[in-house]
């Protein structure tokens, strides 16, 4: 379950918040952000949420299970740049190459005294890559 630590700013010049949702594509083919929620009240996510002493900021801490269909970003606005958004996580975003390759590697790590369970990854493995 991925970590993510993000601080925002709710007040004043240069404020930002979180938003839960997806991005579409319209029938120009512009990419159009859909907000679905606010991750504090949706109950898939586990949000820990802690302000500054004068409330100037909140510092968040988000986990997010591995299959979370949404796109979680931070959105910044000011006067001079209304609306920008940084996607903080995305779906599928999270399992990369070298990440697989670590955990292909634990996994014969953790089973190296069993010969049957070696054998059985090896198989899954080479079914895999040929599918």
């Amino acid at each position: 379950m991925p970590q993510i630590n993000v601080t925002t700013k709710p007040n004043g010049s240069g404020r930002s918040w979180l938003e839960v949702g997806r991005y579409e594509t319209d029938p120009f083919g512009r990419k159009q952000w859909i907000k679905q929620n606010v991750p504090h009240q949706d109950r898939r996510l586990t949000t820990d949420r802690q302000y500054s002493d004068r409330g100037e900021t909140v510092d968040w801490i988000i986990l997010v299970p591995d299959n979370y269909p949404f796109t979680i970003v931070k959105i910044n606005y000011d006067r001079l740049n209304p609306r920008q958004l940084e996607v903080i996580w995305e779906p599928g975003g999270g399992v990369s190459e070298t990440s697989r390759e670590d955990k292909i590697k634990r996994v014969f790590e953790l089973t190296s005294g069993n010969e049957e369970l070696t054998n059985l990854l090896k198989e899954l493995l080479v079914q895999k890559e040929n599918s």
